[in-house]
């Protein structure tokens, strides 16, 4: 046993979510998240024989949970699992960069960060579908953070891949911001679980086509639309403030498509490589400060590389492809830092 460590990244919110037909006649939740390597968290464990895990927050519980989790499925804790003569516990260690109830998916990157913190604690390690399953089993839903820069379609309640996605995803790059700063963020724990209608099911198949397709071409063009109108049929159950401004601006200023956390207040314009770099659009994202208080933004690349950002183990290297763009307002402008 040794001091345990782990890293894991969190999201920005998805390019798809919704509903999908099943073999068995029933549908499935799913969702495609983007990775985001510009908020992370990271945990260190120390295994002790009390039995017990405590955690540091006291409030990271989900996290706890996954610990616990974690250390039955290594077979060093359960009802009659010792040790040298103890049941093992120990002491969890969380630091989070990630902000929370904005659907960045900050819980799951905490518990990804605890699983693979109490695997490096025993030499081990799991596997992205094993850590998958132990997070639904810790927080009922999760994020497909587990998978590196691999976009995957997702069913955040089984904890399971429905499908791979074409890979090497094409680069493209997202300015992020909070769309409701004063809002308080979202408590995804209250969140109903959406129904959806016949007409919307068929709406979300040709929507996962049309993304197959467009990572399969590498056109960013069409995987911006396909997150623009998942944005938009996402707003009949929660409605994102000032989306119909989003939505209008995205073209004004380059972007190819307006991207949202389904359970947030994040989003983000979606641009080409290189597209961020253009002075008149962060002069033109002067708006959405007056419109809706943005002062704030974040700057990041996705894909475009041939590998994924890093493997299971706490060996994930922070912002291996992503850049933490922060912005003020100053006298007439948003410049950048």
């Amino acid at each position: 046993m040794k001091l345990g460590y782990g890293l894991a990244p969190a999201h920005h919110g998805e390019i798809l979510q919704g509903a999908f037909r099943a073999a068995d006649g029933g549908t499935r939740q799913g969702l495609v998240s983007v990775p985001c390597g510009i908020f992370w968290s990271e945990a260190s464990f120390l295994p002790d024989p009390s039995g017990e895990v405590t955690a540091d927050p006291p409030g990271k519980w989900k996290a706890r949970r996954a610990a616990e989790i974690s250390l039955v499925r290594l077979g060093v804790k359960n009802e009659g699992a010792f040790l040298g003569g103890a049941s093992l516990g120990g002491r969890l260690v969380i630091r989070s960069q990630t902000p929370e109830r904005l659907g960045l998916g900050s819980s799951t990157s905490d518990v990804a960060a605890a699983v693979r913190a109490v695997a490096d604690a025993f030499g081990g390690r799991f596997s992205p579908d094993e850590t998958a399953a132990i997070a639904v089993e810790a927080e009922l839903a999760s994020d497909p953070v587990f998978f590196g820069e691999r976009f995957v379609h997702f069913a955040q309640r089984e904890g399971r891949v429905i499908g791979d996605l074409p890979y090497p995803v094409p680069g493209f790059e997202i300015i992020g911001f909070d769309a409701h700063p004063s809002g308080g963020g979202v408590d995804t724990l209250n969140l109903k679980r959406p129904s959806y209608t016949s007409s919307e099911l068929d709406e979300f198949e040709y929507l996962l086509g049309r993304l197959r397709r467009g990572l399969r071409v590498r056109d960013i063009q069409i995987v911006g639309e396909v997150t623009t109108e998942s944005a938009k049929l996402n707003q009949r159950r929660l409605r994102l403030r000032g989306f119909d401004f989003l939505v209008e601006m995205a073209p004004r200023i380059g972007a190819v498509g307006l991207q949202i956390a389904h359970s947030g207040s994040v989003a983000g314009f979606l641009f080409p490589p290189g597209g961020t770099g253009n002075p008149k659009v962060w002069t033109r994202l002067e708006a959405l400060w007056e419109e809706l208080g943005v002062a704030g933004f974040w700057r990041f690349r996705v894909g475009g590389q041939k590998r994924p950002m890093g493997r299971l183990g706490g060996t994930l290297r922070r912002n291996s492809s992503a850049r933490l763009v922060p912005l003020r307002r100053q006298s007439a402008a948003l410049s950048m830092i």
